[in-house]
């Protein structure tokens, strides 16, 4: 008698799991789905609850990072509460549609499968659910259903396997975040496909992703709405672009410790390579930071560098030589200055 109880309240939630689940093939899924309503939100949101434990382990980076404080925060999800005061849990005010959900830091250990039940929310338009623990899983493809989607943060999450290439459905995607987990790879293809769909992004993070594989001439594609672009020791390979300098809006860009990245760069036109910082490091007039140490970049620094007057850090251990340019001091904003370990010559003056 409590089985048929519980089914007749959840008829409607199971419907909607079936056709999650049979349609999860199907590219057009996410735009036939009927939104959830109010009650079947909740229903939706403790599922998800019951796919995990809870191990302080799980966000440990978090804590030791300085991230945030890791706590729990689903443990306060009760049944018979209003959900939109739900730890982590942000609501339309008007319609009361879930549009927020905010797990980072939550001591999650577990596994999202294709059907979960939380890409029923379809009105989603931030995740983030860094550094938890979803232990080498693939990075499931269900993802990509949430069309609305502006901010997603994967980061140090222990997901494993290629990036899915159904995430370029999320066309309004400002920023993303994949960063930290060691055991995902990018290839050349999802990345181009990536920069192709998303012309909204405006933040890349993919720090310790593995892109060795990944023509770099594929970063090209990314829309010139792209402020900061993070490949921190991505073991990228070959020789970088020099359009990577040309990226109108770009305030932060890092490729630290790719030590198989070469610099031969165009300093005049772009049919004499040379073993050079570009000079069109000048294109970059709104960078904040500037991140290239650690990498097989030499040649000398450019003038051009001085007409960086936004720029705040700067970092160039590498193999570079010659003399350090005059026009550094033109730098009036910058705090931080790391050019060790070259052959350089001259010293840094500033009034």
């Amino acid at each position: 008698m409590r089985w048929l109880i519980w089914l007749s309240q959840h008829f409607h939630l199971l419907l909607l799991f079936y056709s999650l689940f049979t349609s999860s093939s199907s590219s057009s899924f996410a735009s036939t789905l009927k939104p959830l309503r109010s009650q079947d939100q909740q229903l939706a949101l403790l599922h998800f609850k019951q796919l995990f434990t809870f191990s302080e382990f799980a966000s440990y980076d978090c804590d030791l990072l300085g991230y945030q404080h890791s706590y729990p925060k689903m443990e306060s999800w009760k049944k018979g509460t209003d959900y939109c005061s739900w730890d982590g849990v942000t609501c339309d005010r008007v319609k009361g549609n879930l549009i927020g959900f905010d797990l980072s830091c939550s001591w999650l250990q577990g596994t999202i499968p294709p059907n979960s039940t939380i890409f029923l929310l379809s009105h989603l338009q931030y995740l983030n659910l860094a550094f938890n623990d979803f232990d080498f899983s693939l990075i499931s493809s269900g993802f990509g259903q949430f069309t609305r989607l502006r901010y997603l943060n994967l980061s140090g999450c222990v997901f494993s396997g290629q990036v899915p290439l159904r995430l370029l459905h999320l066309s309004l995607l400002a920023s993303l975040y994949l960063s930290q987990n060691h055991f995902v790879s990018l290839e050349t293809f999802v990345v181009r496909r990536l920069a192709k769909n998303l012309k909204m992004l405006r933040e890349l993070h993919l720090d310790l992703v593995d892109m060795s594989s990944a023509s770099l001439r594929s970063l090209m594609n990314f829309s010139s709405s792209l402020t900061t672009l993070s490949l921190f020791n991505c073991e990228l390979q070959g020789t970088l672009p020099v359009d990577i300098f040309r990226l109108p809006k770009l305030l932060t860009l890092t490729l630290t410790s790719n030590i198989e990245l070469r610099g031969f760069f165009p300093l005049v036109n772009l049919t004499s390579p040379l073993s050079e910082i570009p000079s069109s490091l000048s294109n970059l007039k709104m960078l904040l930071y500037l991140g290239l140490e650690y990498n097989n970049l030499n040649g000398s620094i450019p003038s051009s560098i001085g007409n960086l007057t936004k720029v705040t850090q700067i970092f160039l251990r590498s193999k570079l030589y010659g003399s350090i340019p005059k026009s550094i001091s033109n730098l009036v904003n910058l705090i931080e200055l790391d050019i060790s370990s070259n052959d350089l010559s001259g010293i840094v003056e500033f009034d």
